[in-house]
């Protein structure tokens, strides 16, 4: 039961925090879009491209000291001591190597020299965010997300209100980025702070060869899924500058971001469920079975209907939030294709970590990037970014298709029950489409046939046994209760 509660606790403020988050960066996010314009392609692409060297600076750390602190607490305080260590010597030698692959780069491809000085000033932003990230970890292994949802808040609404100061006075994509790197100062000031003051823990830098060692093979399979996951995420992007020009990769981000946004769904439920899969594993494959089972189960309820209802009304919500950018419609149709993969996926994956079969997840990561970058060598020179549209769906498909064979002889989940289940999800899915096609056809505002369809949805779904009655109360008070 206990364990029950936290996953709970932690699920709804993480959820409600991210979802806030989320939704106040998309509306900002539009709005960056106006001012920018094609220096929106420059400002993605600088973002990006030092973003993929944050996964040195981590090297696969985080995850580790959440399991770890998860399962012994008596030994946090001395990870994190070893782990900010070993962070100050992984950060200089990520920045060397970006400047030094960067020069190269733009050595045989010359970008403009805004572009250049956007992505040097971005390194700024991934210190600062991979030294928050270990503060971040030991809140979770002992189940105090709530301080990290507070603190997402108020940095997304120090990027908002700061962003929309600067690009009130004419600054742009440098002075975005100036803003970005001041919230990320305080997010890492207040993580800091919380966990000296509510969980007692003091951070030294204590450099051990031999626990450091041990800390960096254990961390070795955890780096390589960052690395696989982030190049995933972000070679696309990187590929496209080089390949296709700033308008390409424009038209690409807002898709991306698009899809992205709704990621903190599955990612709300992963951050919470990984210390819980954890402990679960050494104590009872019968509980890591059902949170395995309930994980999915919720994750397809929210996915397919997503997933359709986007591809829908592509057109409509392009032209309300980006009427710029109609040629991002396409792009967004193909990516909403991934978003029922890209929510299976996080269970998926955490499983296996939380199992330490990571070397299992790393190598399926790595399948799943492989095949991205040749579609993406492929599709691109051809078809711009609606080629990378494409290669990052069909590496999405991929990842989970490895993974879920492995997932079943650790667990052996009721594939029956979940094959029924997303059944009846396709059925309600299907109803709520039919309304939208005809509620567009009468010509409603959008949000009444988006509010209506989501309703009819939830209506269609009990109404086939798809959700019970226990579960909407479950989701009910998760949502507005803090405590169950």
């Amino acid at each position: 039961m206990a364990l029950t509660q936290a996953i709970a606790k932690n699920t709804t403020y993480l959820s409600l925090s991210s979802i806030f988050q989320k939704l106040i960066a998309f509306w900002f996010f539009t709005q960056l879009a106006h001012q920018l314009g094609d220096d929106l392609g420059k400002y993605s692409f600088a973002l990006s491209f030092t973003g993929i060297f944050v996964i040195l600076m981590n090297f696969g750390l985080v995850p580790v000291l959440t399991r770890q602190g998860a399962r012994t607490p008596d030994s946090l305080q001395r990870d994190l001591n070893f782990m900010l260590a070993v962070k100050i010597v992984l950060t200089a030698i990520s920045l060397g190597l970006m400047i030094i692959v960067f020069s190269i780069l733009n050595y045989y491809n010359h970008l403009p020299a805004y572009t250049v000085l956007l992505v040097y000033v971005a390194g700024i932003v991934i210190i600062l965010d991979t030294f928050r990230s270990i503060f971040l970890a030991v809140l979770r292994a002992r189940q105090q997300m709530q301080f990290e949802a507070i603190g997402q808040i108020i940095y997304q609404l120090i990027v908002v209100i700061g962003g929309m100061a600067i690009l009130s006075v004419g600054h742009k994509a440098l002075g975005m980025i100036i803003v970005i790197i001041g919230a990320s100062l305080f997010y890492l000031i207040y993580s800091i702070v919380v966990v000296i003051k509510k969980l007692q823990y003091w951070p030294k830098f204590d450099w051990q060869a031999g626990t450091v060692k041990q800390l960096l093979l254990v961390a070795a399979p955890f780096v390589l899924a960052d690395v696989f996951f982030k190049l995933n995420g972000s070679i696309d992007t990187v590929m496209l500058e080089y390949l296709a020009g700033d308008r390409s990769v424009a038209w690409y981000s807002i898709a991306l971001k698009l899809t992205v946004t709704l990621t903190v769904i599955p990612g709300a439920f992963a951050t919470a469920f990984f210390p819980a899969m954890s402990r679960a594993f050494q104590e009872s494959l019968d509980t890591l079975r059902d949170i395995f089972e309930r994980a999915t189960a919720y994750l397809l309820i929210l996915s397919v209907p997503i997933t359709v209802g986007a591809i829908a009304l592509a057109d409509q919500i392009i032209a309300l939030a980006f009427p710029k950018f109609p040629a991002t419609v396409p792009a967004l149709q193909i990516f909403m294709g991934s978003v029922v993969f890209l929510f299976a996926n996080y269970p998926v994956g955490n499983l296996l970590n939380a199992a330490n079969r990571q070397g299992i997840n790393t190598l399926n990561m790595g399948l799943a990037l492989a095949v991205n970058i040749i579609l993406n060598i492929i599709l691109i020179p051809r078809h711009t970014y609606i080629g990378a549209a494409i290669a990052g769906v069909v590496s999405a498909v991929v990842l989970v298709a490895l993974g879920l064979p492995h997932v079943y002889r650790l667990i052996h989940f009721n594939v029956i029950d979940l094959l029924k289940r997303f059944g009846q999800i396709v059925l309600a899915t299907s109803v709520m489409t039919g309304w939208i096609l005809v509620t567009e056809f009468w010509r409603w505002p959008f949000f009444i046939i988006l509010l209506s369809a989501m309703l009819l949805y939830f209506v269609a779904l009990y109404s086939v046994r798809g959700i019970s009655k226990s579960e909407l109360q479950q989701l009910y008070q998760a949502l507005l209760r803090r405590r169950l």
